[in-house]
């Protein structure tokens, strides 16, 4: 019997000061190299039934968000609704200074995205009390809605909140929210007669979620706005808008 000894492979030893920057220049590709996912985490604490119908429903739901700060600094809040107007989420984006505050509309838009939105409201309070939007509210407006018209979602409002009250800009029927202003008024009057003749044969019967929304003057003016995005965006005629609206509606 012959006695053989067992051979063992050289081993590398790092001390300790190498092996520190060994883990730091792994640890540098693997931030290079890793593709994270974006995620959206919830609030399970907030609650909201029913459907939005009208700026006042909104700027109650905000109001019980931002009470404590609404005469302090400025806030800005996006809400994102499904086909049906109901909330599926809020976005609590920013908290700013006692007169701005900061807005990545990259960020705005992701998050519609990932909870599959159909449409946004966005909002931002004045602790001056002032409700008159400024010049950069209509152009961030103008932004929000272009970045995510690409994605065929609806930029529904934006609403100014003070202390004692709130401006809608759909209800004032600014320029940022849409480009109606842009049509001549003649050609105006006449898109805002069919679609009022053409809301009239709504009834709960054949179109019930439609309906129900315009039995109130707001709910009225956001279907009316939202017939008007598509006969802008779709090139579509009101009669075909409203039942398709009422279509997407029964899908959610």
């Amino acid at each position: 019997m012959n006695y053989t000894q067992t051979t063992f492979q050289p081993q590398m030893v790092f001390d300790k000061s190498a092996y520190s920057d060994l883990e730091s220049k792994i640890d540098e590709l693997d931030a290079e190299f890793r593709v994270r996912e974006i995620e959206v985490t919830f609030n399970k604490d907030a609650y909201f039934f029913g459907k939005v119908s009208s700026s006042a429903d909104v700027t109650s739901f905000i109001r019980e968000r931002i009470l404590k700060g609404i005469e302090v600094q400025e806030h800005f809040i996006a809400i994102y609704l499904n086909q049906a107007n109901k909330i599926i989420g809020y976005y609590h984006h920013s908290t700013g200074t006692i007169n701005a505050t900061m807005v990545d509309i990259e960020i705005v838009a992701a998050v519609a995205l990932k909870t599959l939105a159909k449409a946004v409201i966005i909002s931002h309070n004045h602790p001056s009390g002032n409700l008159q939007p400024s010049e950069a509210d209509r152009i961030l407006t103008k932004r929000i809605k272009d970045a995510l018209k690409l994605f065929d979602i609806h930029l529904m409002d934006h609403i100014i909140v003070t202390r004692d009250g709130y401006l809608s800009f759909a209800e004032q029927g600014e320029r940022a929210l849409g480009s109606i202003s842009d049509i001549p008024n003649d050609l105006e009057q006449k898109l805002r007669s069919e679609i009022f003749a053409q809301l009239k044969k709504v009834t709960q019967a054949n179109a019930p979620n439609i309906f129900e929304i315009i039995q109130s003057k707001n709910g009225y003016l956001q279907i009316e706005n939202m017939v008007i995005e598509k006969v802008l965006h779709d090139q579509m005629v009101p009669a075909a808008i409203i039942p398709l609206l009422e279509s997407e509606m029964q899908l959610i």
